[in-house]
């Protein structure tokens, strides 16, 4: 059994064509269960008219991957955070946060959930809903799991949803010098299936864990409400003896941070994922790094970089993010 978590935060339109590329994939032993970290029931009101067949059409990027779609009504089920026991049959579980504790909490609610009644052959996915994936791809991280069993956190190919012939990423590097990560792969033409480059962690927008690691990695640390979680669990799992990888035959096209404003252009970052960004990256380097000269110096870079792009509500972000407690 293979469990499939999405967290939804107002994006049902993403969340909806997401599950049903989901409903195609060539392996049928598997569970959904969508978090919904919404705060309102919006979301919930929209999944439970796609369950019934009330939507007839989805907008969508990727025809071949979306249509036909899944014959309705779903079989599955809409309960409370605190409702969620065992539910055995149903393909897809429907679960509304008790409230908005961010990306790692969201996601535990369902980690804790298969913890408690999986078993050492299940393996985890935790999928952004703002993507869409192959058919193939959850058997060929299955299949890339298999080969090498060392690895701990396994990520998959990135595409660009809107330009699907490159790369978003395969993975991240973070810099001990400099403190920040960066991306592998970034722009690379699709059919790449091979880097020399090495990975310290997967991205979160596509995490594949088998069940016995995740007992020994643990759920994410919710210390963080967005963004390092994904570092933060790649770190944990070296700790265990444990390495990340990327499966290049697991094809996942992605949106690309679409409900909170994150993107690889700074032009597009909302003022919220900024905020959130440096505030972990802080945490993070506390925990993995001493917080020396160095640190204050590469942030007090990264300031001046944003003045001289006259984004000063970004240089403010970046400076005050060095005194977050």
């Amino acid at each position: 059994m293979t469990y499939i978590i999405l967290l939804n935060y107002n994006g049902y339109e993403d969340t909806i064509e997401c599950l049903e590329s989901l409903l195609k994939l060539k392996i049928i032993n598997y569970q959904i269960i969508v978090i919904d970290n919404s705060e309102t029931n919006t979301s919930i009101n929209y999944f439970q008219k796609w369950a019934k067949g009330e939507r007839e059409s989805i907008v969508t990027s990727f025809p071949s991957i979306i249509y036909p779609l899944q014959e309705k009504p779903i079989d599955c089920i809409f309960i409370e955070e605190n409702e969620l026991i065992n539910f055995k049959k149903n393909k897809i579980i429907f679960t509304k946060a008790k409230e908005n504790k961010g990306f790692a909490a969201g996601n535990n609610i369902a980690l804790h959930y298969i913890l408690k009644y999986g078993n050492k052959d299940s393996f985890i996915w935790l999928l952004n809903n703002d993507t869409i994936v192959e058919n193939n791809t959850l058997s060929s991280l299955i299949a890339c799991y298999e080969k090498d069993k060392s690895v701990g956190i396994l990520g998959a190919k990135l595409l660009y949803y809107y330009e699907p012939s490159k790369i978003q990423t395969i993975g991240g590097k973070f810099h001990p010098k400099f403190y920040y990560p960066y991306l592998v792969g970034e722009g690379l033409k699709a059919t790449i299936n091979k880097l020399e480059e090495k990975i310290d962690y997967a991205i979160g927008a596509s995490l594949f864990v088998s069940y016995e690691n995740l007992n020994k990695i643990g759920v994410l640390c919710e210390d963080y409400f967005l963004y390092y979680e994904e570092l933060d669990w790649s770190y944990r799992a070296k700790q265990e003896g444990l390495k990340t990888d990327w499966c290049p035959e697991a094809i996942v096209y992605h949106k690309e941070g679409k409900s909170i404003g994150t993107s690889s252009n700074h032009k597009k970052r909302s003022i919220l994922s900024q905020k959130h960004m440096f505030r972990s990256r802080k945490i993070f380097c506390e925990k993995y790094y001493k917080i020396s000269f160095q640190f204050y110096t590469s942030t007090f870079l990264m300031f001046f970089n944003r003045i001289r792009r006259f984004n000063f509500t970004e240089a403010r972000i970046v400076l005050e993010s060095m005194f977050i407690k």
